[in-house]
């Protein structure tokens, strides 16, 4: 496409409104017959909703591999170990002879935990002598850890409420005061407020389902800056130059693409997957226009400083992970280094995925995301005024 030389001119207002919607045609129209662009912002998110839930469709992890050291052989260690092999949490693959033994099969990956039950372990629960059940998992698998550690510890918990009854019987008190003093009045109750399930999958996936949307999304607008820039075409080039009014029509049309994706995520998405959502659905709404908006910004500006096609869809790939533990819903913030923290806060998710489970799963009020809101207005202003100089200055040294 021939491109044209002239001084940058701001229209009027008449003249800026009409360049403002021929942006947006031309814009629509680029990413319309651009088949490699279209399914990012069409596809990639509805297909991503499907498939990256199925993997935590259970809600809860099964099967942990274990194995038992039992090196007291009595009653009560054998209990112990058909209980553990009841549980739907872990599967039981057998006895290890000496805790060494277990040490190396875990080691090897044979195994994802170790349970080991000391000598004389029954005698002193009798005794009411301090024992201990050591239980073993991999810090390397917090989630198979945890399975591991919950199993064993209910398990364990229950015949040591058992045993006290024993005990309590033997020393004089009568059963039914016993089994009293066992399970105490009033009992605890534990009632989850919002992931009612306490499925991996509900915790995960609403933190994840916004680093989808924002990467999808990032690819496809940066990767159709740096195709207009390879074909010179409009609305970065026209017979004007570049255009502020261009330049906002352009940001406006495609924030009003990615919000659907929002939408659809937070609304079919989680109903389909029957995640926790519906708390606040108009102020959800409105945090997402806000989103949207940066999401565009933070495009735009990457595609002024690539350029490029495809340098963009390798920067994402490679930066997604990075961004979700930054973003301090899967690993503790406070744990997180100062400049990492700098870093992160220049994320769109880092204030988005904190909010949108506020507003989604808590159905918090407007107000009570107010530092989400206002850090999401600053990436909008950031990201937009380094993308209008970058367009501007790359349109610039383009057309000579």
């Amino acid at each position: 496409m021939d491109h044209v030389t002239p001084p940058d001119s701001e229209p009027g207002a008449l003249g800026a409104a009409m360049s403002m919607w021929q942006a947006i045609r031309e814009t629509l129209r680029a990413i319309l017959r651009d088949q490699g662009l279209l399914p990012f912002f069409l596809l990639a998110v509805p297909i991503y909703s499907l498939f990256y839930p199925a993997a935590y469709s259970t809600e809860a992890v099964r099967g942990i591999t274990l194995e038992v050291v039992d090196l007291d052989g009595s009653v009560m260690s054998r209990q112990i170990v058909r209980d553990l092999a009841a549980s739907p949490g872990v599967r039981l693959i057998g006895n290890a002879p000496s805790v060494e033994a277990a040490r190396r099969d875990m080691a090897d990956g044979r195994c994802a935990g170790v349970t080991i039950i000391p000598a004389d372990f029954y005698r002193d629960v009798l005794r009411n002598t301090p024992t201990t059940v050591e239980a073993w998992g991999s810090g390397a698998f917090p989630v198979q850890n945890k399975a591991v550690l919950e199993a064993v510890g209910a398990v364990v918990q229950n015949v040591a409420r058992q045993a006290a009854v024993v005990r309590m019987v033997r020393q004089g008190a009568p059963a039914a005061n016993a089994r009293i003093g066992r399970d105490p009045v009033p009992a605890f109750v534990e009632q989850n407020l919002f992931n009612i399930t306490r499925g991996y999958g509900s915790y995960v996936v609403a933190a994840v389902a916004v680093l989808i949307v924002q990467q999808v999304l990032l690819i496809g607008i940066a990767a159709l800056i740096g195709t207009l820039y390879e074909n010179r075409a409009a609305p970065l080039f026209a017979a004007e130059g570049f255009a502020t009014s261009r330049f906002v029509g352009m940001w406006f049309i495609l924030a009003a693409l990615v919000l659907p994706s929002f939408l659809y995520m937070f609304g079919f998405a989680y109903w389909y997957q029957d995640y926790p959502r519906g708390g606040n659905v108009g102020a959800m709404a409105a945090f997402a226009v806000l989103m949207s908006f940066a999401i565009v910004a933070m495009g735009l500006a990457l595609g002024a400083l690539f350029g490029n096609r495809e340098r963009t869809l390798q920067a994402m790939l490679v930066t997604s992970i990075p961004m979700l533990f930054l973003s301090g819903t899967m690993y503790p913030r406070e744990a997180i280094p100062a400049p990492l923290q700098a870093l992160a806060a220049l994320i769109p998710t880092t204030p988005g995925m904190n909010g949108f489970i506020k507003l989604n799963q808590m159905a918090a009020q407007w107000n009570e995301i107010s530092a989400e809101v206002q850090h999401m207005n600053l990436l909008i202003i950031f990201y937009a005024l380094i993308a209008w100089v970058g367009l501007r200055l790359r349109a610039r040294r383009l057309a000579r």
